[in-house]
């Protein structure tokens, strides 16, 4: 039924697509409005980025596979919130788990805590060393002013180091010189039951500007199989300032501050007792909170420098079932970039991040010792060689640290591209990373099963972390070709192979018995070790296609592969991860209709394959949004989401302490007045 469901939904897409182009577009060719479609592509092709090199540089120009969300995507998609967002970028994995909790990765390996991809916020990192991920739940901002999300996948370890292991993603905002005046928007619908931000910015002196925000959101819950109300809604309220000042022409000084808090629905199964009944069912709600304040300093010394001081405080603080979290973080960062002569441009830079937790054990998970502080030092160089009247590129850099858990790590990469006619350029590189340990690899105690015998004490099955655990590896392989044959088409495609070494898996060790707590129990060990090797390849494909003045579509094409085995010696070793935790193929496409009168229609179809380890069948994903701008200051759309299939399920791994929900078909109306 899935299969017919999904077939039948592309046929109906293509067919409606044909129709508009067929109706629309002698009306869309006679307009005399300005191309803003292809002016668009172009602005994209010609983008200056961040992310790949820590510096300034073109988009065409960048020797990795980046794909960049701009400010008029997010605001032509429609969507509320980041994970949604990075749905539209090709070689990302995303799934909700349930209406709180995402598991989003780039090329494999994904789950709640997936530990593989670094995220930033203005270059403020937002993983935690908990378990080397991402709570997703509490990433948030105005999305009106964000500039644009840079995502990087394939390794950035070498300027951004440990957990820049299969990607990076960059969410950028926007100056505060930008976003003077007003802006209030709501909106409310079936699953976005309640939302509101306002947003102010005026003059900071004679010489800055600042804006202040605040927004809040209630979502409902999502299904469950049996069609009733899963206990997964949630609400979630933000505040966050942002100053920009010219000191003089060589100077800028930033400052970011923000504090939000929350709660959102958790339902799980845990082990709550050695004695019959084990286990319960716990339905409650996870609590949060936290805050940032950054400054960044940077100076202009010449046309051929300038350096960067970044100085940022973060505090969070969970409480949920599985585990209480309270973290105080310090980062410093220094960058400097210099060129030399008309060939070399070197960056390089020096940070240091201390970070301390108190974690509250739960009768089924601890952290042993409970409280723990952690200093990682840090310098990277990078260098980019321009020859042959700068039509070949080549970057060669490295990162080193120094952490508390592996000692010392030394990540390089080599990467090059070559532009060899003004229209196409191929690009390639070879990379190292490691994703350094957590807290979770060496100091986890986690009951994961209790069972009752015939006779004899209850067994019970118990996760421990290794002191000695190491970092994860991976040597990384890429290659990449970018078309441009005139300013309605582009196309990006990004290949790679990925030898992973050191993967963290669990060690069956000889069974014993303990007294406590009561009841006498037998408890069956399992080692957190280095015990798997794995591999991963595929290809990631994106487009933009101009079809007429005022319609472009937006293509997109992934492919992975994940393939695991036991590394030498450790033929009972049991994987942490699966290799069918991912869809072996993606795909998508966007299309943006401008209508007469100020009409917009968009749509954005997800197709995506099953997830053969955990029985999740493939989905499609149709979402649509019908806007209207009468005015540039005002912005109405109504946004309708997973047209596809009234619900449907996107993950359901373990262990994601969370049962896994359906998401659901809802709508929603939003409001944007500009002032």
């Amino acid at each position: 039924m899935t299969d017919l469901i999904t077939t039948f939904t592309a046929r109906r897409i293509f067919i409606c697509v044909v129709f508009v182009y067929w109706v629309c577009s002698p009306i869309l060719g006679q307009s005399s409005k300005p191309d803003l479609t292809e002016s668009s592509l172009e602005t994209l092709l010609n983008m200056e980025v961040t992310s790949a090199s820590r510096k300034q540089g073109k988009f065409l120009e960048t020797s990795a596979a980046i794909f960049v969300i701009s400010r008029e995507d997010i605001r032509r998609s429609g969507l509320t919130s980041i994970p949604e967002l990075l749905r539209m970028v090709p070689g990302l994995q995303v799934a909700h788990i349930d209406a709180n909790k995402w598991a989003i990765t780039a090329r494999g390996s994904n789950g709640r805590f997936a530990n593989k991809l670094l995220v930033l916020m203005d270059g403020r990192s937002v993983y935690t060393p908990l378990f080397s991920g991402v709570y997703w739940d509490v990433q948030d901002v105005l999305l009106e002013d964000i500039e644009r999300i840079e995502v990087i996948r394939g390794p950035g370890a070498s300027v951004w180091g440990a957990n820049a292991v299969n990607g990076v993603i960059n969410i950028i905002t926007r100056v505060a010189k930008d976003t003077q005046g007003g802006l209030f928007s709501v909106g409310a619908g079936s699953h976005e039951r309640g939302f509101a931000s306002v947003r102010y910015g005026a003059r900071a002196g004679s010489k800055g500007y600042y804006r202040i925000f605040a927004k809040y959101f209630d979502r409902g819950p999502f299904e469950l199989p049996s069609g009733q109300d899963a206990q997964d809604q949630w609400h979630f309220g933000r505040v966050g300032l942002r100053a920009d000042w010219e000191l003089s022409p060589e100077d800028t000084l930033t400052l970011d501050a923000g504090l939000y808090g929350g709660r959102a629905g958790v339902t799980t199964t845990l082990v709550t007792s050695f004695s019959p009944p084990f286990e319960q069912t716990l339905v409650g709600q996870a609590h949060v909170s936290g805050g940032h304040v950054l400054a960044r300093w940077k100076r202009t010394v010449s046309k051929q420098s300038n350096f960067a001081l970044q100085l940022y405080y973060d505090r969070t603080d969970r409480s949920e079932f599985i585990q209480g979290e309270h973290r105080h973080t310090l980062d410093f960062d220094f960058t400097q970039q210099l060129a030399w002569g008309n060939h070399h441009d070197l960056v390089w830079g020096l940070g240091f991040r201390y970070t301390t937790d108190q974690t509250q054990p739960r009768f089924f998970a601890a952290l042993i010792p409970a409280s723990r502080q952690d200093q990682v030092w840090s310098g990277f160089v990078q260098d980019e060689i321009r020859l042959f009247s700068k039509r070949l590129h080549l970057t060669l850099g490295s990162k080193f640290e120094h952490n508390g858990y592996t000692g010392f790590e030394v990540q390089p990469s080599a990467r090059a591209l070559w532009s060899f006619t003004p229209h196409h350029a191929i690009w390639g590189a070879i990379s190292r990373a490691v994703r350094t340990p957590s807290r979770a690899d060496q100091d986890l105690r986690l009951i994961l099963g209790a069972f009752p015998t015939p006779t004899g004490p209850p067994t019970v099955i118990t996760a421990f972390g290794d002191p000695a655990f190491r970092s994860e590896d991976l040597l990384a392989y890429e290659l990449g070709y970018r078309l441009n044959p005139d300013q309605r088409i582009s196309l990006d495609l990004a290949t790679f192979y990925n030898q992973y070494d050191d993967l963290r898996a669990f060690r069956p060790e000889v069974p014993f018995l303990a007294l406590d707590p009561p009841p006498p129990h037998i408890v069956v060990p399992l080692r957190l070790v280095n015990g798997m090797r794995g591999q991963t390849y595929g290809a990631e494909l994106a487009g933009n296609l101009i079809l007429t003045q005022r319609w472009q579509l937006s293509p997109g094409l992934t492919f992975v592969r994940q393939l695991l085995r036991a590394a030498p010696g450790t033929n009972s070793t049991l994987s942490e991860a699966n290799e069918g935790d991912n869809p072996v193929w993606q795909a998508h496409m966007r299309s943006f209709v401008d209508l007469p009168h100020q009409v917009e229609w968009d749509l954005t179809l997800h197709l995506v394959g099953p997830l053969a380890a955990q029985d999740t069948p493939r989905y499609a994903r149709l979402d649509m949004r019908l806007g209207w701008r009468p005015t540039e200051t005002l912005d109405l759309c109504v946004v309708l989401q997973n047209l596809a299939d009234p619900r449907h399920q996107e993950f359901n791994a373990f262990p994601q302490f969370a049962s896994s929900t359906q998401v659901r078909r809802s709508a929603y109306a939003k409001f944007t007045w500009s002032f």
